[in-house]
């Protein structure tokens, strides 16, 4: 870590202690904390308050018996199946999620309140955290709320860690599947007086991934001598080994005060099985988060919350395939080293002035580094074009800080009625560009009302307008080899949302939302008609618009049933009017779970993806195929096992082996997973 890292994050965490504990001894009048061990303070809006500022646009959550009933291994698994919400593979292997038809650059991704994306990307790999100390996942889409900050223009997704329990817990799980597949999961949480822990540690380890029986090795669009080079069987570089340890250390001196340190760390190696997936692997993939959060309840009126985080992402990408005779073809390096991180805080007052009012004020800052250098070989395509190989290239690095400062209003008049009034001020300030002028700085107001009504106790109508910026990525800005852009403007959109939710009874519920986003300068990356290189531009206006439809069926046997539908049409209006890649039209999802009496418990999810598009390897616009997925769990409760609870599960995936591709080539088959949990509690 560089010193002044370390002083920009101490500064911030000192802020944090100080903010809260400033005054923690002063008489306060004794109050009822409603449940402080549901308060996570890994949010930033609270959803279980169900503040006026979530009802009035969609949150989808992912709770952890959904996460434990679909099988997912990832938080990339665990988003699968959700309304208006696609989860594909980029150029690099990376899992990345979209909502509405917006990418993962224009989504804000945070563990525990604390941004996790990798700062020159401005994306995470999903693939890489895995969900052994998650405990719900959140998506908010839409006009979310103006306190999370810049660069949320299409929604906030917040992974919520799990924290130390009453009573001592203990869990390990392992499962074994094809191809060499290892998992294990250790997890341990207890409360001791006033203090909470919870640790986990996950190792993952597998060859790869098989494909479908009926992958065809001779196919013209994913098949040898296709810029995938797929033979089938297992896919070529789809090994990995993911290590991760999670720690959280928790304070409630009184009801009223929490103050929390958590620390993540993966440690991750894999292949890169996308195009050129000869070539490519991550020998090294090691992410840190370090986050120290804190809350005081000053009176029934005012509460505080502040954190300060820093986050540090170091991987080594190397091409590993690469034969000399095919120096005639394009190789950027031999290896190539990125080397970020974020440092920053944030501040939030809560003022509970009544019906009247419900005033949130929220600050943001955080600095945003990239360094990264390469190594070319005498095989390197750079020799061709006059550099000198071998060795490495000069060190190159970015930098950037972006500021908001934000306030929001919630206001109640009459009882069935309320009304959510937001406005933030976002600075974007680049500050490092290597070899390259510096672009001016970027500021911009984004302002969003929303309203909620509830029509009787069953029904509630909600709608919502905001303006969102999302400022320009630093690989969108400099890369050489992506196609960077200084000249870019960010992306500005206006989003509107309007929705119901209605209570048919106590076991079936409904929620439809229509929703429309107006997009200028949309950012995209495209084939230059005249180099024949992929460059960033911005587009001069898109749209993307649909609906999103839910239903959830409880019934008392213990059955549960939920189904969505999305319809999502998207427009590119400065290129005829065609859509936008990779966002499909329609998708279905089918989630059904049964418990039987004797302890097993049944898992089966359905999902059907409907006319999406693509440029192909040759830059041709093609319809990708359409594909229907199937997946299913058993998990048996096998009762006392060595005095400790004990189950065993089994799972499938792609269970009708369908030979399918999206952007990043072809898809896994049929992959079976086997294993056993022991929790002692």
């Amino acid at each position: 870590m560089r010193i002044r890292n370390v002083f920009d994050f101490w500064v911030c965490l000192l802020g944090v202690v100080l903010f809260f504990f400033v005054n923690i001894t002063a008489a306060e009048e004794e109050t009822a904390a409603a449940g402080s061990k549901v308060y996570e303070l890994g949010e930033i809006i609270v959803t279980e308050e169900q503040q006026t500022v979530n009802l009035a646009t969609t949150i989808t959550e992912v709770s952890l018996e959904d996460i434990q009933q679909k099988g997912a291994q990832t938080v990339a698994e665990a988003l699968e199946l959700l309304p208006a919400v696609d989860v594909q593979k980029g150029g690099k292997g990376q899992a990345y999620v979209s909502v509405r038809g917006f990418d993962q650059r224009d989504i804000k991704v945070l563990i525990d309140g604390v941004p996790a994306q990798e700062t020159y990307f401005g994306t995470v790999d999903l693939s890489m955290i895995p969900i052994g100390a998650i405990s719900k996942i959140t998506v908010t889409k839409g006009a979310s709320s103006v306190l999370y900050g810049a660069n949320t223009m299409g929604g906030v997704v917040n992974i919520i860690t799990k924290k130390g329990l009453d009573k001592p817990f203990t869990e390990i799980t392992s499962s074994i599947g094809d191809y060499n597949t290892r998992n294990v999961i250790l997890n341990h949480g207890s409360q001791i007086d006033k203090f909470n822990y919870w640790l986990t540690y996950e190792y993952r380890e597998s060859d790869g991934y098989r494909l479908s029986d009926d992958f065809n090795k001779n196919g013209s669009k994913t098949g040898m001598g296709t810029e995938y080079n797929e033979d089938g069987g297992r896919r070529d570089l789809s090994d990995y080994i993911k290590r991760t340890l999670h720690a959280k250390v928790g304070y409630d001196p009184d009801p009223n005060t929490s103050l929390y340190l958590s620390f993540d760390y993966h440690n991750n190696e894999r292949g890169v099985p996308t195009e050129y997936s000869r070539y490519w692997a991550f020998k090294r993939w090691d992410q840190w988060h370090l986050n120290l959060v804190g809350e005081k309840k000053i009176n029934d009126i005012l509460i505080l919350k502040a954190r300060g985080f820093y986050v540090e992402h170091k991987d080594t990408l190397k091409d590993v395939g690469w034969e000399p005779d095919h120096i005639t073809d394009r190789k950027w390096f031999e290896t190539s080293s990125y080397d970020d991180y974020s440092v920053g805080g944030m501040a939030n007052a809560f003022l509970d002035l009544g019906k009247w009012s419900y005033l949130k004020f929220g600050a943001n800052y955080t600095k945003d580094n990239h360094k990264e250098q390469d190594f070319l070989d005498d095989s390197c395509w750079n020799v061709i074009k006059g550099w000198d190989a071998p060795g490495y290239l000069p060190e190159m690095e970015y930098e950037a800080n972006t500021y908001t400062i934000a306030v929001e209003d919630e206001i109640k008049p009459i009882e069935p009625l309320s009304f959510i009034f937001g406005l933030s001020y976002d600075y974007f300030e680049p500050k490092k560009a290597y070899d390259q002028p510096v672009p001016d700085d970027i500021d911009t107001f984004n302002p969003q009302v929303g309203v909620v009504f509830d029509w009787t106790a069953q029904t509630k109508l909600h709608a919502s307008v905001g303006k969102k910026t999302r400022f320009p990525k630093l690989i969108e800005l400099y890369s050489d080899h992506a196609g960077g852009n200084p000249d870019l403007d960010p992306q500005e959109a206006v989003s509107y949302e309007l929705g119901i939710s209605h209570d048919f009874s106590e076991s079936i519920k409904g929620t439809v939302a229509y929703f429309y986003n107006d997009i200028d300068d949309l950012i995209e990356r495209i084939n230059d008609p005249v180099s024949g290189d992929k460059v960033y531009v911005n587009i001069n206006k898109a749209e993307i618009q649909g609906v999103e439809v839910g239903l959830d069926v409880n019934f008392r046997n213990g059955l549960f049933a939920h189904a969505n539908y999305t319809y999502m049409s998207t427009e590119d209006d400065s290129n005829d009017d065609r859509e936008l890649e990779g966002r499909p039209r329609h998708r279905i999802n089918l989630d059904l779970r049964y418990r039987f009496p004797f302890g097993l418990s049944a898992s089966v999810q359905a999902a059907y993806t409907q006319r999406q598009y693509w440029e192909d390897g040759n830059y041709n616009w093609e319809k990708l195929p359409d594909y229907f997925l199937l997946n299913a769990k058993l998990t048996q409760d096998t009762g006392k096992l060595w005095g400790v609870d004990s189950e065993l599960f089994i799972q499938g995936t792609n269970l009708t082996d369908k030979n399918y591709y999206e952007l990043s080539g072809p898809e896994p088959g049929l992959n079976i997973l086997a294993g056993f949990s022991l929790r002692y509690q």
